[in-house]
């Protein structure tokens, strides 16, 4: 309330308000531990008018693109940063005319909302679970940096950078509510830092540490290495842990046989018999390949493999999915490899 999140005002004849639901998350540390316990109020976007023919995308970073803004972080010689907007969509206007409507019972449990639930509300602010917000918090980050002097990316939306008049240069990427920031003078860069904190609520993490479900390691030497080994981990207990052939325990140094030969004479007869296999195996062939392929980007002693084997996705043979098994426990042997 104390933030202009709501407003009462008549909604328009014909007009429907969009019912609420609460959201509970685990969010965990770089490290797996966990981190804190979320608890949310979200609108029901899954109900909201499906007529409606604005376009909801809005740009986010990519894997490529963090790999990019690291590769001129290291040559810069210089130390990545992040910021955490706090309940990002919850600071950016709506930019249309939205009701919703909180149950009635949120009045007592939280009594300065009591004149806000069981009634039709104007949103002023954004919150989450809306079609738009995502949209809406984007417009709102890239309004402040073009007003403050950024200039935009054309080819990936959410970089931008600012030249000061000192020569200093800020550079920012953006998914979401989460940034990655550095700069090449440490004056103008807790400027800008005293300038966004103004604007925004958020936290200034200090030097970045884990963007993109990635690991990101910034060595003495301004070197930076990326690794997805938790990522790598949880698609052993997902496939290989639970998979219906014996326990290898050999360590398994290459990541394809090296008597595997791709061929689509290998392929199963069709798609009912490559279900067969499924079972038997235990392993949902495309669901496991689509896995390593987020894992190939930065784990580039898999990425033949992954190449080869997602190639065989439609009806996978016998000799298919034991190069996959092969894959899975190779990672399971070579967990927390990454790119340098």
């Amino acid at each position: 309330v104390s933030s202009g999140t709501f407003s009462l005002e008549p909604m328009l004849e014909g007009k429907v308000a969009i019912p609420t639901m609460e959201t509970n998350r685990v969010k965990l540390q770089s490290d797996g531990t966990l981190d804190k316990l979320k608890n949310r109020i979200v609108v029901r976007g899954d109900l909201q008018n499906k007529q409606s023919t604005e376009d909801k995308w809005s740009p986010t970073a990519s894997f490529r693109s963090l790999k990019m803004v690291l590769a001129h972080v290291a040559r810069l010689k210089v130390r990545v940063r992040q910021m955490d907007f706090i309940g990002a969509f919850l600071q950016a206007k709506v930019r249309s005319r939205v009701f919703i409507k909180m149950p009635a019972i949120y009045g007592e449990l939280f009594p300065d909302l009591k004149a806000y639930c069981g009634v039709p509300v104007r949103l002023i602010k954004s919150m989450y679970g809306m079609s738009l917000s995502g949209k809406y918090w984007y417009q709102e980050l890239q309004e402040f940096l073009l007003e403050s002097g950024f200039q935009q990316s054309k080819v990936i939306a959410c970089y931008f950078w600012k030249v000061y008049l000192d020569g200093a240069t800020i550079y920012l990427l953006d998914y979401v509510d989460d940034c990655l920031y550095y700069g090449t003078k440490e004056f103008t860069l807790k400027q800008f830092e005293a300038e966004i904190s103004a604007r925004f609520d958020l936290t200034l993490m200090g030097q970045a540490h884990w963007y993109l479900s990635t690991r990101i390691t910034q060595h003495a030497n301004f070197d930076i290495t990326l690794d997805q080994s938790r990522y790598c981990l949880s698609i052993i207990r997902r496939y290989l842990d639970t998979v219906g052939c014996a326990n290898v325990t050999r360590e398994h140094s290459t990541p394809l046989p090296l008597d595997f030969i791709p061929s689509a004479d290998d392929n199963s007869v069709d798609e009912t018999a490559a279900g067969v296999l499924s079972s038997e195996f235990n392993l949902d062939f495309a669901s496991c390949v689509g896995a390593l392929i987020y894992l190939a980007l930065s784990r580039l002693d898999i990425s033949h493999a992954v190449n080869k084997l997602a190639k065989f996705t439609r009806r996978p043979g016998r000799k298919h999915f034991m190069a996959l098994v092969h894959v899975l426990r190779y990672l399971r042997d070579h967990s927390y490899l990454g790119i340098t």
